[in-house]
C-alpha cells in the first residue's frame, strides 16, 4: 500500500512504430482533480489568495488617490507584495512536494486527509481488535542494543507520515495521535530489573514513538524544544503475572517536565521537557487501578457493561474513549431488514464479521438487533440525521469520547452513513457526516433517550 503511487506509468514505447501518440492532459482526469482539492485547502495557498485580493483592491484604490495619502497607500502596498512573493514561493515549494513525495496523493492518505477536513482530526492506533504482529515480536530474539519491538510500529508509520504531510499542507498541530503502548510482559526487559529496567524500556519505546510519529529528524518546535506525542495508551496482559506499576512512574515521569529551583533566584528552569501529554489506559479493571484515565472500553446503546466503570471514571473526572458505538457497523440504514452478513465472503462496510456476530449473539440474537435497529431508525429519521449519529451522539451524551473504526479509500465516510464528502445534492455538501453530532446541545430529547434506555433494558435481559 505504501509502495503505490497516483502518477500513471505510461505503456512501453512500440519499436514497431505503430504505437498509437501518448494521450493528451486530461483536466478531469482523478489523480489531477485530487491534486487540484488539495492544494486549494491547503494553508499557504489560502493565504496567497487572500494576499492576490488584498493587492489588488489596494491598487484599485491606489488609482484614485495623490499626495501624501497615496505614498502612504504606496508602501502598505509594497509590504503587501514582499508577502504575496513570499506566499507565492510557499505555494510553488508545496506544488513541488507533491510531485516529490510519492505517498502525497495515495488513497489512503486522501481518505485520511478527508477525515481531518471534515473535523475528525484525533486517530487512534487501533481498532477493537489486536493487530497483526511477526511472532518475533512476542517471543522472538532481539538484536543485541535494539529497542524491544511494537505491537503497533506499522500504524504509527503510517499515521506519522500522514500527520507529517497534513500539517504541511495545513499547518502545525492539526492531528492528534492516539498511541498504544503494549508492553512484552514475557520478554527481560519488561519483567526484570523493577522500575529501573521498566523506566529504560519505556524510553526506548518513547523514542521509538517519536521516530515513528515525527520522522527520525522531526518533533522539535521552532525554540529547540522536543514536540511531545500527543497520548501514550498502556494496553496491559495479565495483571496477575506482572504488576503495571513500575510502568505507570516510568509513563508518568515522561509526562512530566523536570524542573530545578535556583535556591539563590527561586528562578525554576525546565531540565528536561516532558515528551508525552498525557497517558491512558485500556481496558483496566475498576478495582485496579482509580486515579488513572480508564481508555477504550466498550459502550454503546446495546452493550451496558462499562457502566460501573463510567460511574467510577465520572466521579474522578476521569475522561473516557468508547468504542463499540455503531456495533462494529451494524446499527446502520443497510442493515435494517436484511439478512445476517456471511462472514465468509466478508463486508467491507463492518469492522469485522465475525466480531460483529458475536456482538449480536451477546446481545440476543439479529431478530433482537433488528428490533433495536427500527427504534434508532426511527429517532434518526425523526431529526434527519443518520442511525449512525443517534448511536455516537447517545455515546456522547453519556460522558464518552467515541472511537469509530477508519475505512480506506471511497469508503471513508461510511461509518457515519454517508457514501462520500458529500454533494448539494447530498449532505447538503457538507463532509460525510450529520452536523448535529457536533453540536453542544444534543438533539436527542427526553423521548429519545426514554427508548434507547429502554432498548437497553431489553436487550440485557
Amino acid at each position: 500500500m505504501l509502495a503505490e503511487s497516483w502518477i500513471p506509468v505510461p505503456p512501453e514505447a512500440d519499436d514497431t512504430g505503430d504505437a498509437p501518440p501518448p494521450p493528451s492532459f486530461d483536466a478531469a482526469a482523478p489523480e489531477y482533480n485530487e491534486l487540484v482539492r488539495r492544494l486549494a485547502r491547503c494553508t499557504p495557498f489560502i493565504k496567497w489568495n487572500e494576499l492576490t485580493v488584498q493587492v489588488r483592491e489596494l491598487e484599485t484604490e491606489l488609482t484614485g488617490l495623490k499626495g501624501s495619502e497615496a505614498e502612504a497607500k504606496g508602501a502598505e502596498l509594497e509590504v503587501l507584495r514582499v508577502a504575496l512573493a513570499d506566499a507565492e514561493a510557499a505555494v510553488a515549494e508545496l506544488k513541488t512536494s507533491f510531485m516529490e513525495d510519492p505517498l502525497a496523493l495515495v488513497p489512503w492518505m486522501q481518505a485520511l486527509t478527508d477525515l481531518a477536513d471534515g473535523g475528525m482530526s484525533t486517530f487512534d492506533v487501533s481498532g477493537a481488535t489486536w493487530p497483526y504482529c511477526a511472532l518475533r515480536q512476542l517471543f522472538g530474539e532481539m538484536p543485541s542494543g535494539a529497542p524491544p519491538a511494537g505491537f503497533f510500529d506499522g500504524v504509527e508509520r503510517v499515521l506519522g507520515t500522514f500527520k507529517r504531510r497534513y500539517e504541511r499542507e495545513r499547518g502545525p498541530n492539526r492531528v492528534q495521535l492516539l498511541l498504544k503502548l503494549a508492553p512484552n510482559v514475557f520478554s527481560d526487559a519488561w519483567a526484570v530489573g523493577g522500575e529501573a529496567g521498566a523506566a529504560a524500556a519505556v524510553e526506548a519505546y518513547v523514542e521509538r514513538a517519536r521516530n515513528n510519529v515525527f520522522g527520525p529528524d522531526g518533533g522539535v518546535t521552532p525554540e529547540g524544544v522536543p514536540e511531545p506525542l500527543d497520548l501514550v495508551q498502556l494496553v496491559w496482559w495479565d495483571f496477575q503475572s506482572a504488576d503495571p506499576l513500575p510502568v505507570l512512574k516510568a509513563l508518568q515521569r515522561i509526562a512530566t517536565d523536570q524542573v530545578e529551583v535556583n535556591e539563590e533566584t527561586d528562578e525554576v528552569a525546565i531540565t528536561e521537557p516532558r515528551k508525552i501529554r498525557g497517558i491512558g489506559l485500556v481496558d483496566f479493571p475498576a478495582e485496579q487501578l482509580k486515579a488513572v484515565i480508564q481508555a477504550g472500553v466498550e459502550h454503546s446503546v446495546l452493550v451496558r457493561s462499562a457502566a460501573p466503570v463510567l460511574a467510577l471514571c465520572a466521579r474522578y473526572g476521569i475522561k473516557v474513549l468508547a468504542r463499540g458505538g455503531t456495533l462494529g457497523g451494524l446499527l446502520s440504514d443497510k442493515y435494517l431488514g436484511a439478512p445476517p452478513p456471511d462472514p465468509v465472503k466478508g463486508d467491507p462496510d463492518l469492522d469485522s464479521v465475525p466480531a460483529c456476530l458475536d456482538m449480536v449473539n451477546n446481545i440476543g440474537g439479529w431478530s433482537k438487533l433488528q428490533g433495536a435497529l427500527a427504534v434508532v431508525k426511527a429517532i434518526a429519521d425523526k431529526h434527519g440525521v443518520k442511525p449512525e449519529t443517534v448511536a455516537l451522539r447517545w455515546q456522547i451524551d453519556s460522558g464518552c469520547f467515541p472511537l469509530v473504526a477508519t475505512r480506506w479509500g471511497r469508503r471513508v465516510w461510511r461509518q457515519f452513513g454517508y457514501e462520500g464528502w458529500g454533494s448539494p445534492e447530498q449532505n447538503g455538501g457538507r463532509p460525510g457526516v450529520d452536523a448535529a453530532l457536533f453540536q453542544v446541545e444534543s438533539f436527542l430529547d427526553v423521548e429519545d433517550v426514554r427508548k434507547l434506555e429502554a432498548l437497553a433494558a431489553v436487550h440485557a435481559s
